[in-house]
């Protein structure tokens, strides 16, 4: 090539970031996670709070109120990076995604850790027989944790009619039973909510011996 030739120039390269540059987006990107975790968490507390009265099936009567804190918290963090001086203007639909996703996990696990471990009552019994001959007289005393305040008993004759029947609203009741399969019902509450006992209990009862009448 002769001297005359001009030389070709270097591509232009992407300005290189500095080490402060670097440092200052991984500084946003923690301020950024730990607001979705805060406001997830609170999201959850707050869910829990106003959800109102946990039921049997361990759901909350307004647990839609709770999905609409979530929202509300992911839509709040777009002001809260700004107060914290943030440029949101650089965050794309996979970033404000990920924070969304971010609250929304924190929402759900603290939540249902709450609603797992404060089910307000866990309702339980003991009978002192569960099997003889009718009449059958049988001592239910009240073992739930959680101090319920009221309590329902209910049976039903799983080999007769099956209609439940309530018999008492004492903490501790005594029912005597003819012959039958009976299913014991303990229904508890307190201020926190109400709930059935899981535990299954029957009472067999066979009727009793005829004695023949001599001719």
């Amino acid at each position: 090539m002769s001297e005359g030739s001009t030389e070709e120039k270097p591509v232009q390269t992407k300005k290189a970031k500095t080490k402060a540059d670097k440092q200052a987006e991984h500084i946003e990107r923690i301020k950024r996670n730990l607001v979705a975790s805060v406001f997830g968490i609170l999201a959850g507390l707050l869910s829990y709070y106003f959800g109102g009265i946990t039921n049997a099936a361990g759901l909350q009567n307004d647990g839609f109120l709770g999905f609409m804190f979530m929202l509300a918290f992911i839509v709040l963090q777009k002001h809260i990076f700004i107060l914290l001086g943030m440029n949101t203007s650089r965050l794309g639909s996979k970033d404000w995604f990920y924070q969304g996703f971010m609250t929304f996990a924190f929402w759900f696990m603290a939540w249902t850790i709450l609603l797992t471990c404060f089910t307000g009552i866990v309702p339980s019994y003991t009978a002192s027989v569960t099997s003889g001959t009718a009449p059958l007289a049988v001592q239910f005393n009240d073992t739930s944790v959680t101090s319920p305040t009221s309590w329902n008993w209910s049976f039903t004759n799983v080999t007769g009619n099956n209609t439940p029947v309530s018999w008492s609203t004492e903490r501790n009741a005594t029912q005597t039973f003819g012959a039958g399969n009976f299913s014991i019902a303990l229904n508890a509450s307190n201020s926190a909510g109400y709930k059935i006992a899981t535990q299954v209990t029957f009472i067999n009862v066979t009727a009793p011996a005829v004695t023949p009448v001599a001719p």
